[in-house]
């Protein structure tokens, strides 16, 4: 069983978003997941489910700091960090990625994905100032599509709503990355 921890202590940085869109590429590969949504909003797609025969599990965390993080983090194959691109963020990454490091196996990959990506400077300023800070960190890119907002609306992935559009593309990339890293294959079980 392969862990999958996406947490941020800051609330709206797209862990729901990110969470559901990897379990709907999962389940389109055939491998069984467990979903767990510790979050509680009400925002995902999936509900709580559980599987003996699960190989995966997503793990959406709250936007906040739980005293169980810590025990979620060492539990945790691989760390996925959504952030938004603004100065009200680059805090509470800073002590989001201390946190993990802190915490984290030695051998756990750690993902920062940062989301909501546009053509304005404050993104990338962003983008240029987390470089500089934290050069050995592995990132991805999330365009701010209403592709995210348009397939939500009807309860599919992005994948499903528009293949060829580019957050279908960004998401393809970082599911990739994951099965890749994690030594995940397609029906795999």
């Amino acid at each position: 069983m392969k862990n999958i921890l996406i947490c941020n202590q800051k609330g709206g940085v797209g862990k729901t978003l990110i969470s559901d869109e990897l379990a709907f590429m999962f389940e389109a590969d055939g491998i069984k997941i467990n979903f767990f949504d510790l979050d509680q909003q009400g925002g995902t797609l999936h509900e709580t489910s559980e599987s003996d025969d699960a190989i995966v599990s997503i793990i959406d965390t709250p936007g906040a700091l739980m005293s169980e993080l810590p025990e979620w983090i060492k539990a945790a194959d691989m760390i996925i960090i959504p952030t938004l691109m603004s100065n009200r963020d680059a805090a509470p990454l800073e002590r989001m990625l201390q946190i993990v490091e802190k915490n984290k196996r030695a051998e756990t990959p750690v993902l920062v994905i940062m989301n909501r990506w546009d053509r304005c400077n404050i993104t990338k300023d962003f983008i240029e100032w987390f470089n500089t800070r934290f050069p050995d960190s592995k990132t991805a890119v999330l365009c701010n599509s209403t592709a995210f907002n348009q397939a939500s609306a009807r309860g599919i992935s992005v994948q499903a709503y528009r293949k060829k559009g580019k957050a279908a593309e960004q998401m393809a990339q970082i599911y990739g990355y994951i099965k890749t890293t994690l030594n995940i294959k397609e029906g795999w079980r």
